[in-house]
């Protein structure tokens, strides 16, 4: 199967490469500004499904899915759209019974003209989407913190690692209150306190989920080659059956700076 001449019709282009350094007392360095598939589609490290799930993204089932259709001989004369494809079928199939009665119910409910991102208003766009977004971010690592910062809404995020913690009834805000710790090569990241801002579920339209819901993400490091990987657990008993998790994976781009994020709001009729 020519796989590279299969991509063509899923990606946009840019380009780049770079590789982190390990970090002290075992944990990694993940120091730097990242980059993701949809920016750098030419960086050799990326792997095929990297740069299927670029764009529109990929839930952690379904990328691991795809992984197995590409590794399969079975699939060798079939093209990674096809297999793609296949995929977001499985995807849709398996959220089926994902939301529960009261997520079904606000899920129908759903007006995609009330997006923030029409208007140009982050207060009502998504830590998911924060997280997630396709534009570069930055790490900055220190003894009791790390600090997220992102080119999308020019946000900056600190997860506390000295294990503070916040009564149930702090005000919520758009980010939450994140708290960390280091698992070997993994930064592992729980976040509360986040205003139910819509999300986006395959196959299940989108919903805001509940104010108690949490976000555990995992950005492990691999050495080798210097990927950062993401998977990214919603968990929300309200509307989910089960975890709802997202994944997304990232490159060191030591040449970049982040840019001011600028946006156009969008109008007309909906």
């Amino acid at each position: 199967m020519n796989i590279m001449q299969s991509m063509t019709g899923l990606l946009l282009a840019v380009a780049c490469c770079a590789t982190a350094y390990a970090g002290t007392d075992g944990q990694p360095d993940i120091s730097g500004v990242w980059s993701n598939a949809l920016l750098t589609p030419d960086d050799e490290r990326w792997r095929i499904e990297d740069l299927a799930c670029a764009r529109s993204g990929c839930s952690l089932a379904g990328f691991k899915y795809l992984q197995s259709l590409l590794q399969d001989p079975e699939n060798d004369d079939r093209t990674v759209k096809e297999l793609f494809y296949e995929m977001r079928e499985y995807e849709q199939e398996r959220n089926k019974d994902l939301l529960t009665p009261v997520g079904l119910k606000k899920q129908a409910q759903y007006d995609p003209a009330q997006g923030a991102a029409l208007d140009c208003t982050p207060e009502g766009d998504s830590l998911r989407h924060q997280i997630t977004a396709p534009v570069p971010m930055a790490i900055e690592q220190y003894d009791d913190s790390v600090v997220f910062r992102y080119e999308y809404w020019n946000a900056v995020r600190t997860v506390y690692l000295d294990g503070r913690t916040l009564p149930p009834d702090a005000p919520h805000t758009r980010l939450g209150h994140s708290t960390g710790y280091y698992e070997g090569d993994t930064l592992v990241v729980e976040t509360t306190h986040v205003i139910p801002n819509v999300i986006s579920v395959p196959g299940r339209g989108a919903l805001a989920p509940d104010p108690d819901t949490r976000f555990v993400e995992r950005y492990t490091y691999h050495e080798d080659n210097g990927r950062l990987d993401l998977e990214l657990a919603i968990i929300d008993p309200v509307h989910f059956r089960r975890p709802y998790e997202n994944q997304r994976s990232f490159l060191p781009e030591p040449d970049w700076e982040l840019e001011e994020f600028v946006c156009e709001a969008i109008t007309g009729e909906y």
